[in-house]
């Protein structure tokens, strides 16, 4: 978990003047998932796979009865990437094999908006220029749901 913060962390430090100078909500989108991420356990039950696409993990979050759609980083091979996976309550049912787990659960609601809206399958991480209003102001209220436990700047951390 501390190298996927660190990772995150220095891909957002270039951004940082934003949220300093500007009053921006968000530097970029690793900030905003070190700011509303939460960490998310795979375990014996998981069904963990190389790679999973956000419209696969989008579509598996629906078909389970509590099921979460999150969109954020894992640690993998060493590195910070971008994600995917259906989370329950704070556990990976469906996802990418990772050592760690930080993202964002989306309302189903608000995901199919910015989905139609910008024309692709990932919400938060597809870096579309459309997001930048949602960096600047914020996720919308009843955009984000419970799930995980508390991340990097969780005021429960």
């Amino acid at each position: 978990m501390e190298e996927l913060t660190a990772a995150l962390t220095e891909l957002e430090a270039p951004f940082r003047t934003l949220v300093d100078d500007s009053e921006w909500a968000h530097a970029s989108v690793e900030g905003l998932v070190l700011d509303l991420g939460t960490w998310w356990s795979a375990d014996a039950l998981t069904r963990l796979q190389p790679q999973v696409t956000f419209s696969d993990a989008f579509t598996e979050a629906s078909r389970h009865n509590g099921g979460t759609y999150v969109e954020g980083y894992v640690w993998a091979d060493g590195l910070a990437v971008a994600a995917a996976w259906c989370g329950l309550g704070g556990a990976v049912v469906y996802g990418p094999r990772a050592d760690a787990y930080l993202g964002v659960a989306l309302s189903p609601h608000f995901c199919r908006r910015i989905q139609q809206r910008n024309g692709t399958a990932a919400v938060l991480m597809s870096k579309h220029p459309r997001l930048l209003p949602l960096l600047r102001d914020g996720l919308p209220r009843g955009a984000v749901l419970p799930g995980g436990r508390p991340g990097p700047r969780s005021l429960d951390a």
